[in-house]
Parts: structure tokens; C-alpha cells; sequence
């Protein structure tokens, strides 16, 4: 180099890559944009590339209500092509359609269960951090419990409730789904959730609550259905995430 002239530049280095896999929530686009638009703004020298790869009425469970338009897609079928390319951050958020709008069952459960852990394999084979996104709640609470009932007492009502409409599910395949979602689907959406958390900081993983939130602010974030969150809602998910962003960062490093 001759002298005067000034050094050469480093090289950039290749912009982070995030993808973001999920259900029809994530393919609405809502949340993801937001998460985008304010990683941009963080390192607009070397932008991310942000992809979504959320599909309509997927899973990550495999499983599927009898009468859903056809057989609901698995996320699990087609994710190989998207870990190879290597992406550095992967977003997921199952949980809304993986217990199929039934009561809480065991089988139902452990199907959901494999299916996070078979994400975490290929995202930790691929090289890459992922983060769980606990799913948003059923926004309907289910028929209310007489006002003197304490928290004892409703759990084991809602024992009853979920025993009684899984032995109906038994009988009649045709008893729930999504448009018939069992009354009280929230409260399996949170035992799902409350699983979830249990897998943050193991494996590399890092899991974000956007379920609590959400609750604090029900009334607010769902319109149309008690499934798809408005506005508002993904509003709130891209908050929630983005305030964790810097821990998780941290933890990455």
C-alpha cells in the first residue's frame, strides 16, 4: 500500500439470518414485523435478513382434528430445507392448533413435547440459537365458575370439566376442533406453556412468555376469534420479545 493512502475497509460480515417458523399467527406477519423493523434499526449498518416461514394451520405435534379441511401440515416435515441453510437465529411459536382444540390428553401433550424436542435437535445440528415463543392465549376463558369459588376448588372443577369432554372426544372424533374449541382450551394452552418454560437456558434455548402479557391485556388483543390475535396483540409479542432480545444476545455470546 502506498503511503497516504488510506487502510482498506474490514470486510462486513454476513448479515444475522432469522427465521421464524410458526403457525397462521406467524404467517399473519404482524409481530415478525415489528421484531424486523426494530433489528434493523439496531444495526443498520448490516441489517438482518429476516424470513418468515409461518404456515397456516401447521404444527409442530403432527396431529390433526377430524374434520379440519384436510390434514393439518407439520412443521416437522418440511424444516430440513430451512436448517440448511444455516440460518444463525430461529423463532418458533407452536402450540394454538397442536392440542387440537380437545381437552388436555397425555398422548396429545407428549405428541407436542416430541415435537419441540425434534426442533431443538435440528436446531442445535444446524449451529443454530433458538428461541421459543410460548403461544399466545385462547382468548375465550371458558364458561365462569360460581364468584365464592377459590383457586382449590376451580382446579379441581376444571379437572372435571377436562375428564368429562375428553371422555366425549372419545366417543365422537367430531366433538372439538377449531371451530368447536373445547370451552375451557385455554387452560391446556397453559399447561403447554408452563412446559415450555421449563426448556429455557437448556440446549442453548431461550424462551420468551408472551402467554402472560397477552392475559394481562385479553380484552385488548384478539377481535374476529378467540385464535388469531389483532393489532394489538402482535404488538405486544413483538414488545415482549424485544425486551428480551439483549438477555438473550448476552447469552449467546
Amino acid at each position: 500500500m502506498a503511503a497516504g493512502e488510506p487502510e482498506p475497509a474490514p470486510p462486513q460480515p454476513a448479515p444475522q439470518q432469522f427465521f421464524f417458523l410458526g403457525d397462521s399467527i406467524t404467517k399473519a406477519g404482524g409481530y415478525v414485523r415489528l421484531i424486523k423493523d426494530e433489528l434493523i434499526k439496531q444495526n443498520p449498518g448490516n441489517p438482518p435478513q429476516v424470513h418468515n416461514f409461518g404456515h397456516m394451520s401447521e404444527t409442530v405435534s403432527n396431529l390433526s382434528e377430524a374434520y379440519h379441511p384436510g390434514r393439518r401440515p407439520c412443521v416437522l416435515n418440511w424444516v430440513d430445507a430451512v436448517f440448511a441453510e444455516k440460518p444463525n437465529w430461529v423463532i418458533i411459536c407452536y402450540g394454538i392448533n397442536d392440542g387440537i382444540y380437545h381437552p388436555f390428553n397425555e398422548k396429545r401433550f407428549a405428541a407436542y413435547q416430541a415435537g419441540i424436542e425434534t426442533l431443538i435437535k435440528k436446531s442445535n445440528a444446524a449451529g443454530a440459537r433458538l428461541i421459543i415463543l410460548t403461544p399466545p392465549p385462547f382468548a375465550s376463558a371458558g364458561p365462569p365458575f360460581p364468584p365464592d369459588t377459590d383457586a382449590a376448588a376451580r382446579e379441581v372443577l376444571l379437572a372435571k370439566a377436562n375428564a368429562e369432554a375428553d371422555a366425549e372426544a372419545e366417543k365422537d372424533p367430531k366433538k372439538f376442533g377449531y371451530r368447536t374449541a373445547y370451552p375451557y382450551y385455554d387452560q391446556v394452552l397453559a399447561t403447554y406453556c408452563k412446559w415450555l418454560l421449563t426448556l429455557d437456558g437448556r440446549d442453548g434455548v431461550s424462551v420468551v412468555d408472551i402467554r402472560t402479557p397477552m392475559l394481562a391485556k385479553i380484552k385488548e388483543t384478539h377481535g374476529g376469534d378467540a385464535i388469531h390475535p389483532n393489532g394489538r396483540g402482535h404488538a405486544i409479542m413483538a414488545e415482549t420479545f424485544l425486551k428480551q432480545w439483549p438477555a438473550i444476545q448476552a447469552k449467546a455470546k
